[in-house]
């Protein structure tokens, strides 16, 4: 190979959000000696937007700042479907937040207690890059073996969080005996959070495909206005759980009696407060209501999140006039496919009012039942 052919070598990036402008000049002034690309932002705001703009391998936050806590911030950027997965170390001169258990509970992926050493800057960056680098390789080495493996007519939303579960614990057998009980808990509980996920999917995919190709009519049952409650209040608590954001949740429940199937009621509850949270950022609200004007059961799901595009708004109206085909479906994310058929069977409308960047309201109307 000659030198013209030789591919550049990747320099990695690396965003620092403080707002001590001196301890960010040395900060940055050291790592851009050992050959790192260093982003600079004074404040929360300019750092969201930075970190959008340049997607950073690394993002070094300070704690305390004026505008926004460092943590509030790491909380919206896991959220955040560019960011979640970005390398977030906090720092701070508060003893009490670097500790195994508060790296866990933030979603950090490390620690550095103010003042520190360069020299411990450095084996940080370094130690954190390099298993971003290794997650990466067995996530698409994961991912390529379980295309040629399973049946390429399976869904991509299959293939994913499987690919997270082998990836992450083959992370835990390679790196045992060297890795701290924070990154331990945080492969654990990515593990976890996978497998609900998986499970989820799975069971959406098969009750999707039986109504799909079978054609069954779903069983239903008088339900009272309290059990109504109780199935849209289990669905949109799974949901919470799901995203680690129950208090985002914000319900004024209250409606009438259906003749509906619980489980798919809370099914159908479940995935649109799911799909409400996925799009919008932790800390935002998610607007849960449901009501009865007498004759109709209505059920809201609002958020303030990046809300759908035009293309997607027009999949979904195909979907409703039983013009998309299964390949559309699954692109466009069976979930809301399986909660349009699953509102039909309950003699329902689904109503989708979106703008892109300005968030999602979907509406739900059911006949209310006689018992």
């Amino acid at each position: 190979m000659t030198a013209d052919s030789t591919p550049p070598i990747r320099l990695e990036t690396i965003l620092i959000i403080d707002d001590e402008a001196q301890l960010a000049d040395v900060l940055a002034q050291n790592l851009e000696n050992n050959g790192y690309i260093v982003l600079r932002a004074a404040n929360a705001k300019t750092g969201w937007e930075l970190a959008h703009e340049r997607l950073p391998d690394l993002i070094l936050c300070d704690i305390e700042m004026p505008d926004k806590d460092g943590r509030l911030l790491l909380q919206e950027m896991r959220a955040d479907p560019e960011l979640g997965h970005r390398q977030i170390v906090l720092m701070t001169g508060k003893e009490s937040y670097a500790n195994s258990r508060a790296a866990m509970d933030l979603g950090a992926d490390d620690f550095l207690l103010k003042p520190f050493a360069i020299s411990e800057l450095l084996r940080c960056v370094a130690a954190r890059l390099k298993r971003a680098a290794l997650s990466r390789q067995i996530d698409d080495r994961v991912l390529a073996e379980l295309r040629l493996s399973l049946q390429p007519t399976l869904p991509h939303k299959l293939f994913t969080p499987l690919a997270g579960i082998l990836g992450l614990t083959q992370l835990l057998e390679e790196g045992l005996d060297t890795l701290r009980p924070v990154e331990i808990r945080q492969d654990l509980r990515g593990i976890h959070d996978a497998g609900r996920q998986l499970h989820r999917n799975l069971r959406n995919y098969l009750l999707l495909m039986e109504l799909e190709f079978e054609g069954q009519a779903r069983p239903n049952a008088w339900l009272d206005a309290e059990t109504v409650i109780e199935g849209l209040n289990a669905g949109i608590n799974a949901a919470g759980a799901q995203h680690h954001r129950a208090s985002d949740i914000i319900r004024e429940l209250s409606g009438g009696s259906l003749r509906a199937n619980l489980t798919d009621l809370s099914t159908v509850a479940g995935e649109l407060v799911d799909n409400a949270l996925r799009y919008s950022r932790q800390g935002t609200p998610v607007n849960v209501r449901a009501w009865s004007d007498g004759t109709k059961v209505h059920f809201t799901v609002t958020d303030t999140g990046r809300g759908m595009t035009a293309l997607q708004l027009e999949q979904i109206a195909a979907v409703q006039r039983l013009e998309g085909n299964l390949r559309v479906q699954q692109d466009l994310g069976f979930g809301l496919v399986l909660v349009h058929r699953l509102i039909l069977n309950l003699g329902g409308r689904l109503q989708i009012k979106s703008e892109a960047g300005k968030g999602c309201t979907c509406h739900i109307s059911l006949p209310v039942a006689t018992a």
